[in-house]
C-alpha cells in the first residue's frame, strides 16, 4: 500500500456501513439525475430501500424502480440527511427518507 492507497478502501467501509444503515428504510419518493444536465426526475413514490445479497434495491408502490450491485456502487447521505445518493456507473438515483412524526 502506498502513501495515498488507505482512502479507497475506507470508502468501500464507510460505503458498507452506510448501506447497512439504510436497509428497509423508508422512501418518500425517488428520483433519477441526469449527469450531464443534474436535472432530477421522479421515477417512484412511496417505497422501501433493500440492500441485501450483495444488491442495492428500490421498491415503490410495487414496482422495481431501481437495482444494482452494492459492490460497484458508491452511495452517500445528502447533506440535509434527508436522503441519499446512489452512484452505479453511469446511474445517479437519489432517494429520499420519509419520516415518521
Amino acid at each position: 500500500m502506498g502513501l495515498f492507497g488507505g482512502r479507497k478502501g475506507r470508502e468501500e467501509k464507510e460505503t458498507l456501513s452506510l448501506l447497512a444503515r439504510l436497509d428497509g428504510k423508508s422512501v418518500k419518493y425517488v428520483t433519477r439525475r441526469d449527469p450531464e444536465t443534474q436535472v432530477e426526475t421522479v421515477i417512484g413514490h412511496e417505497g422501501r430501500l433493500n440492500t441485501r445479497d450483495g444488491q442495492i434495491v428500490i421498491i415503490c408502490n410495487g414496482t422495481e424502480v431501481f437495482r444494482c450491485p452494492a459492490a460497484g456502487a458508491r452511495c452517500g447521505e445528502l447533506l440535509s440527511l434527508e436522503g441519499v445518493v446512489i452512484r452505479s456507473g453511469e446511474k445517479v438515483v437519489v432517494a429520499y427518507y420519509k419520516y415518521y412524526r
